[in-house]
């Protein structure tokens, strides 16, 4: 079993006269970007400020795919996680981005663990650079 996620989280913003608070994504495998938030400004339960990330029942959470991976096709990252049984939570904001609200804890564990191991089981989902030979 992968680590809890709630210990990765590193907080960069907050601003608690709104009760606002913002984590750092987590960057999985150079492939995706998985970000897991909650406060009052997020889809979160509760919807509000708490010291405790433990305390925290459900999650508003974003995947998104990093620039330079393959997004469409049979080789394509969305393709890899489409059977997942948490991807109809996610609703699509762009080509590229994916968002669910109140996402359970267990549930946010499970697409941490999914994500992570997509990324380890499909390094060709980066786009290789060619590079250019000076002769």
């Amino acid at each position: 079993m992968a680590a809890d996620f709630r210990s990765l989280l590193k907080e960069n913003m907050r601003i608690a006269e709104t009760g606002e608070r913002w984590f750092e994504d987590l960057d999985i495998g150079g492939i995706f970007y998985l970000s897991i938030q909650a406060s009052s400004l997020h889809d979160s339960t509760p919807a509000e400020l708490l010291e405790d990330v433990n305390t925290y029942s459900a999650f508003q959470v974003t995947l998104q795919i990093k620039p330079g991976v393959i997004l469409c096709g049979k080789r394509g990252a969305w393709e890899k996680l489409a059977t997942c049984d948490w991807m109809p939570l996610f609703v699509e904001d762009s080509p590229i981005l994916r968002i669910a609200a109140n996402v359970p804890t267990a549930t946010v564990q499970k697409i941490y663990e999914d994500v992570s191991a997509c990324a380890t089981a499909h390094p060709e989902l980066l786009i290789k650079k060619k590079t250019v030979q000076m002769l």
